[in-house]
């Protein structure tokens, strides 16, 4: 097996869970499906990963609580466990968008959840957002309460226009045209009306889209200058409680929804200060001492 490069990274992401070959081939290495999965099957073998990668970078718990319980999805607790390979991917993926290749876009799409408003609203992306390049596709309106985005890019804002990293042949989801923007990146947000052919697309409900709205993606901040708290000290934090918040994770795919979860609500705090540190390393360069 080849050392998994950002493309690889941006492929898993998407879906695509082929392992690259030493001789630039393309095999299905692991599943969680199989009978007996290991640690790895779990992990690599996910084909719906970018749930649980999203839902770790949510504030709070309601977007895991809409996953689970409104969506009846199970969340994947092999990415807390294993924390410090999460932490690699969410890294690699950050660093192509940072490399931003291609040309500029117009407008993208997207159908995202009510839920993931609180985000916006408060100025930046809270997860991972994937869009397309081409009109809103029903086939990701299979969601609780959904809300219809146009979201426009500025010069500075990171992304990955994955048309420009992978191949019709390395890439099993091609045809999608996506467009995938970072975690905790600044936004300006816009509501738009709702047009007859907008209120055709339907939830897993049945129901029209609850709203639409304009995102227009900024630059990504310098969030140095803002977090305080020493990056050791958040990473020690997040490997310490790690098995604990895995087993908060568990717990809530099996329904317990009358726990207390604080602690794995202050387990993603931080987890998030910890990424938004990193992701500024690399977007604007690792301070030394003296800076």
């Amino acid at each position: 097996m080849a050392k998994r490069t950002e493309t690889d990274l941006l492929r898993f992401y998407g879906g695509d869970i082929k392992v690259r070959t030493e001789k630039n081939g393309f095999q299905m290495l692991y599943s969680k499906e199989r009978p007996n999965a290991t640690e790895d099957d779990w992990f690599w073998g996910d084909k719906d990963a970018y749930r649980t990668l999203n839902a770790l970078l949510f504030d709070g718990y309601a977007n895991e609580k809409e996953r689970i319980f409104e969506e009846h999805k199970c969340l994947n607790p092999m990415y807390i466990k294993r924390i410090e390979d999460t932490i690699d991917i969410y890294k690699g993926i950050f660093w192509a968008m940072c490399q931003k290749k291609g040309e500029s876009l117009s407008i993208l799409k997207r159908v995202d959840r009510e839920n993931s408003l609180n985000a916006y609203k408060m100025g930046h992306t809270g997860s991972f957002v994937s869009c397309t390049k081409k009109d809103y596709d029903e086939e990701f309106s299979n969601k609780h309460n959904v809300i219809l985005l146009e979201i426009a890019v500025s010069e500075n804002t990171p992304y990955a226009d994955y048309q420009q990293f992978v191949t019709i042949q390395e890439y099993s989801n091609y045809d999608e045209l996506e467009v995938l923007f970072p975690p905790f990146v600044s936004l300006e947000i816009e509501e738009r009306d709702l047009t007859i052919v907008d209120k055709h697309i339907k939830d897993m409900n049945g129901n029209s889209p609850v709203g639409k709205y304009l995102l227009k993606m900024g630059e990504f901040p310098d969030y140095r200058k803002t977090i305080a708290v020493p990056r050791e000290k958040l990473l020690n934090e997040i490997l310490s409680g790690k098995e604990g918040a895995a087993e908060c994770l568990e717990n809530m795919n099996s329904g317990n929804w009358n726990t207390n979860y604080q602690k794995y609500v202050e387990w993603k705090d931080a987890l998030h200060n910890y990424l938004k540190l990193v992701y500024s390393d690399i977007c604007y360069g690792e301070k030394t001492d003296g800076q």
